[in-house]
């Protein structure tokens, strides 16, 4: 490794493929050229200086951040800013480098260019000063940014709806010939989804659907001609087409699609042949693992065949576009439980073209009809970012909008059909526990503001609440008093400097302390202190995580070269050691039963003979409640909008099932220490339309 000075002069370095100014915070590469900001230009400088080493988040806030205070969200951003501009991968790095729990590393070749190869010279950087000045600049800036942007908060895009339905409106999809919005309505939480399309060149507003059968997913064929559409009947979601004229479905039949649960992505350049995802099961040792393929069906001669071959730990692949000229076939899978990756393949032989790590979870895929070979990305928090096919370069919006979301269009030059939606979508409730009689019927219990709260908990007793809440800057933990002198006492424990998912909150059966990931990352709440610890590094992918039974260890599974092992967390040594590879949770009870749910979601209990024996298959989800209490097993999944708690008795067997809610997609749950009650996060009717917005890129 020959790490050079930078000269004054040029202020250039190459690394790799990558030339980078510090003067102008331009990269240039092979997928195009970006600019860095000034802070993230002074990280990759001071790395560079420092080449080989480990630099430690201490000495970045010194020497980067000039003795400011951040919080480890904000360097991570910086870090995945300068590897995003880099082509760096976080999992493989060619530049940086993340040693967990230590710091940052800087691992690759920097040069300078057009300097003769024989005159090595130690990189000296630039002094500590200039970098904190340009440091400093860029903190100032950024500050100054968000407080001028507090109001709105989409960062003065310009917003207009497309319809005035007061309700929910979801599943939008703009035809760029005709001019017609369609979409999915619903007027309160009570009701099945309608269908509506709206003309825009006339500003029509039509409702297709002439019951309130429980309808799914709308799209519209590229001619404008033929609506493609689910309904369910009572025996699940089933596809159906029918002709468009003047806002009126007509000649409605239903296409003989052989696999059961699956989910319409649209049709095919030419009008065709349709695209949706189903599950396919494959052979892994004595148990079947499933995973999401794309298919396609002929509407001339009603034929599915399969497009996609998924080799998957994850739900496979969840999004598909075929591009409007018919050339490419954009896919987003879903590689492991929280990792997805964007694939553009070649219509013509089925070649890949491209395969782009994302960093968040895309929740619409839509093909640009303003920039010609580039997709739209959008996720349900707010994220946005555009592919370019061509050149292959993923470009990732700074700007985040919570409540402004989900691209399906674009309505010129910089302005994005999306979805917008109120903040307040989930409220906490409790009910009974359907599996238990009690002749005293438990307290019922309703949390409410005017923020959403969700992933609810008991305490070991069951005397008070843990909860999150989010507001659209922050997410919250929250301790709720219900029983007791103190009940109503409501306590702020911490506040979490990002929008990232909070999830798997679990208390200690000692009542000590709280468990719980922020998106991939373990961390652990001490609540009498009131210290926060993280558990693991950053960069690190978690899954599932659980307490053992006598709260002195934590069982939580790792992804390592795309395996999953189970580890466990001493909390009186702070040592990590590995329990059990293609794991993904071990779950202990009170009488020193032991599970163990497998990398195909088989959940099994371990004999006395060390053998394993398999109880049920559980859904392929990123959260997933799973209690074991009094010898019965508890779990929750969801059949059509219908959420159910399932009770399988480990003594007989039997399985009992309760619809605990509809018309949502609830799946976390807890259940009260003496089980006389259920606490979730139910999902309100959050008003929400589908608009129109200018300035958001």
């Amino acid at each position: 490794m020959i790490n050079q000075r930078i000269e004054e002069a040029s202020n250039e370095v190459q690394l790799a493929d990558n030339r980078v100014c510090f003067n102008s915070g331009r990269v240039e590469n092979g997928r195009g050229e970006q600019r860095l900001e000034p802070l993230p230009l002074a990280f990759l400088n001071y790395l560079i200086s420092r080449a080989g080493e480990v630099v430690s988040r201490q000495e970045l806030l010194e020497h980067v951040w000039c003795n400011r205070q951040v919080t480890d969200d904000a360097i991570r951003r910086v870090v995945k800013k300068v590897r995003v501009a880099l082509g760096d991968d976080a999992k493989e790095p060619k530049f940086i480098k993340t040693i967990p729990l230590q710091g940052y590393q800087f691992v690759g070749d920097a040069t300078v260019p057009n300097e003769k190869p024989d005159m090595p010279r130690i990189f000296q950087g630039r002094s500590w000063w200039t970098l904190c000045s340009v440091a400093l600049i860029a903190l100032i800036i950024a500050v100054l940014f968000v407080f001028k942007n507090e109001e709105p908060a989409h960062f003065g895009a310009v917003v207009t709806p497309l319809t005035e339905i007061s309700g929910s409106e979801m599943g939008g999809e703009y035809n760029a010939q005709t001019n017609t919005l369609v979409f999915m309505y619903r007027g309160s939480n009570r009701e099945p989804f309608s269908l509506y399309a709206k003309d825009l060149n006339r500003d029509l507003l039509y409702r297709l659907s002439e019951d309130d059968g429980a309808y799914h997913t709308i799209s519209m064929s590229p001619d404008g001609s033929q609506i493609l559409y689910q309904r369910d009947k009572g025996d699940g979601y089933q596809v159906f087409i029918a002709d468009y004229v003047e806002g009126v479905l007509r000649h409605p039949r239903r296409l003989d699609i052989p696999q059961q649960k699956l989910a319409l992505q649209g049709w095919s350049a030419d009008g065709k042949e349709i695209l949706y995802h189903a599950y396919v099961m494959s052979e892994n040792q004595s148990h079947k693992a499933s995973s999401k393929a794309i298919f396609s069906y002929s509407l001339e001669n009603n034929i599915s065949r399969q497009i996609t071959f998924p080799l998957s730990k994850g739900r496979g692949d969840v999004l598909a576009r075929e591009s409007a000229d018919g050339q490419y076939l954009a896919v987003v899978r879903n590689q492991q439980l929280r990792q997805y990756r964007l694939l553009v393949f070649a219509q013509h032989d089925g070649k890949l073209l491209h395969e782009t790590l994302l960093g968040f979870e895309a929740s619409n895929l839509v093909w640009s009809q303003e920039q010609p070979n580039s997709l739209l990305l959008s996720s349900f928090k707010g994220q946005l970012a555009r592919f370019d096919v061509e050149r292959g370069l993923l470009t990732v919006s700074e700007q985040v909008t919570p409540g402004l979301n989900d691209v399906f269009g674009e309505c010129g030059k910089d302005c994005l059909l999306m979805r917008r939606h109120g903040m307040n979508y989930r409220d906490i409730v409790s009910t009974p526990n359907p599996f238990q009689s009690s002749s005293v019927p438990p307290v019922m219990l309703k949390i409410a503001s005017e923020q959403v709260e969700w992933s609810p908990i008991y305490s070991h007793d069951g005397s008070a609440i843990f909860y999150l809440s989010r507001d659209q800057r922050y997410s919250y933990l929250y301790r709720l008093r219900h029983e007791g002198p103190d009940a109503g006492e409501k306590t702020l424990l911490h506040r979490f400097d990002t929008l990232d998912a909070i999830n798997g909150l679990q208390t200690s059966a000692d009542g000590k302390y709280l468990l719980g990931r922020r998106e991939e990352r373990l961390f652990m709440y001490d609540i009498h202190n009131r210290q926060f610890k993280w558990l693991t590094g950053d960069d690190e992918q978690i899954v599932y995580a659980n307490w053992s039974a006598d709260s002195h260890y934590i069982y939580f599974s790792r992804v390592e070269q795309h395996s999953y092992k189970l580890l466990r967390y001493s909390l009186a040594t702070s040592q990590i050691e590995r329990v059990q590879d293609n794991a993904l949770a071990r779950i202990e009870d009170e009488s020193g039963q032991v599970f163990v749910l497998k990398d195909d979601f088989w959940l099994s209990r371990l004999q006395a003979d060390g053998t394993e024996l398999a109880l049920v298959q559980l859904p392929r989800l990123p959260e997933l409640t799973i209690i074991v209490r009094d010898n019965a097993l508890y779990w929750a999944d969801k059949q059509s909008l219908i959420v159910h708690l399932n009770k399988l008795d480990l003594h007989t067997m039997q399985r009992r099932a309760f619809a605990l809610s509809h018309n949502e997609w609830t799946f976390n749950f807890d259940l009260h220490p003496k089980l006389t009650s259920v606490i979730y996060s139910k999902e309100l009717l959050a008003a929400s339309d589908l608009v129109k917005v200018a300035g958001r890129e």
